[in-house]
C-alpha cells in the first residue's frame, strides 16, 4: 500500500470504514451483498438532511428492448423558469452496485449549484445484464431527454452527459454512440474520476491500487461481472483509451482524485481529447480517493468539490 501522507483527514477516516483492515471486500461479496453493503455504507456517510432542491420526480422511460423500462429520477433547481440546460447523470459502481439513491446528494448539489436538470439513470446492472446492457440504457435515456425535452422542462440544444467512475465511462460511451448513431447532439460531457482504460499501465496505477478502495481485485471484480469475456476489453466503450478518434466527443469536464488509481488514465485521457482539438478543463482533489462524491457527508472538501464542479458546469451551459 502506497503512503498516506497527504490524504486528507476526513478522507482517511471514511476510507478506515470502508477499507480499512478487518473490513469486509466489496471483491469478496456476491454482487447482491456488495449493493447492499456499499447502500448501507452511504446512509452512514451521506447529507444529512440532503441538500434543499426545488423539486424531485420520478419518471419511467421506455428502453430500446420491446416493453423495457428504464426508472430515473428527474431534479430540478428551485425557483427555475423556461427550458432548462439538462445532465444526463449515471452512478457509480463497477456496474454492479450503485444506485439513484447513493448519488441523491450529488445530483443535487449539481442541479442546484449549476441550475440545470438532472435525470439521473436507474440502468440496468450486472452481472444480470452484461455489456453492453448498461450502455444501452444509458444511450436510451439520453436520446428519450434529448426528444422529450418539452415534457420535462429542458433545452435540446444544452444537452450533456455525465458520470462518476464506471458511470463516467458510461457517459463517454453514450456519447460514442450517440456519434455511430447520428444523435442525439450532446454538448458537453462531465466527468468524475472516470473509467478510461485502454492505454499503458501508469504510474497511479502501480502506486495507487490497493489501500484506497478502487484496488485490483475491486476493478478485476467488476469488469469480471460486466464484460462477456476478455475481448471486451478491447472495445472503446468499456475502454475509452482504445478510440481512434477523440475528436467525436464534446468538450469535455474531467475531475479525479490524487489517490485515485486512474489518476494518470484520466489526465492522459484529457491529453487525447486536447490533442484532438476537443476543449478538455481538468482538475485534481489532490488529497482524496475515488468514490468520494457519494461519501459527501465525511468529506467537506468533496462538497466544495461538486459546488465547484456545479458552478463550471453553469458556466460551460451560459
Amino acid at each position: 500500500m502506497a503512503t498516506q501522507r497527504g490524504l486528507d483527514p476526513q478522507t482517511a477516516l471514511v476510507l478506515a470504514d470502508l477499507d480499512g483492515p478487518g473490513v469486509a471486500q466489496v471483491a469478496d461479496m456476491s454482487p447482491e451483498d456488495a449493493r447492499g453493503h456499499i447502500e448501507d455504507f452511504v446512509r452512514k456517510w451521506d447529507l444529512d438532511p440532503k441538500p434543499p432542491i426545488g423539486a424531485v420526480e420520478d419518471l419511467t422511460i421506455p428502453g430500446r428492448e420491446p416493453g423495457q423500462e428504464i426508472a430515473a429520477r428527474l431534479y430540478r433547481p428551485a425557483g427555475a423558469e423556461g427550458a432548462l440546460p439538462l445532465v444526463v447523470f449515471f452512478h457509480a459502481g463497477g456496474y454492479v452496485f450503485g444506485s439513484i439513491g447513493t448519488h441523491e446528494s450529488f445530483c443535487r448539489l449539481i442541479s442546484e449549484g449549476a441550475g440545470c436538470l438532472v435525470l439521473s439513470v436507474d440502468y440496468r446492472r450486472a452481472p444480470e445484464h452484461k455489456f453492453p446492457a448498461a450502455h444501452e440504457d444509458c444511450y436510451a435515456a439520453t436520446a428519450w431527454a434529448a426528444a422529450h425535452g418539452d415534457d420535462i422542462g429542458a433545452d435540446p440544444a444544452r444537452l450533456a452527459v455525465g458520470g462518476d467512475s464506471s458511470g463516467g465511462t458510461l457517459a463517454i460511451g453514450v456519447c460514442q454512440l450517440a456519434h455511430r448513431r447520428g444523435g442525439p447532439s450532446i454538448a458537453h460531457q462531465f466527468l468524475w474520476y472516470p473509467g478510461t482504460a485502454g492505454g499503458p499501465e501508469t504510474e497511479s496505477m502501480r502506486t495507487l491500487s490497493e489501500g484506497y478502495f478502487l484496488n485490483s481485485g475491486l476493478m478485476k471484480w467488476s469488469m469480471g461481472h460486466y464484460l462477456n469475456g476478455p475481448e471486451d476489453l478491447a472495445d472503446p466503450l468499456v475502454a475509452p483509451m482504445r478510440l481512434d478518434d477523440y475528436s467525436i466527443l464534446p468538450p469535455t469536464y474531467l475531475m479525479t482524485a490524487g489517490f485515485d488509481p486512474r489518476r494518470d488514465d484520466n489526465k492522459a485521457f484529457v491529453d487525447a481529447l486536447a490533442a484532438a482539438g476537443v476543449p478538455a478543463a481538468y482538475r485534481v482533489l489532490d488529497s482524496t480517493i475515488h468514490g468520494c462524491m457519494f461519501m459527501l457527508g465525511g468529506i467537506d472538501l468533496a462538497v466544495e468539490a461538486a459546488k465547484e464542479s456545479a458552478a463550471h458546469i453553469r458556466a460551460a451551459f451560459a
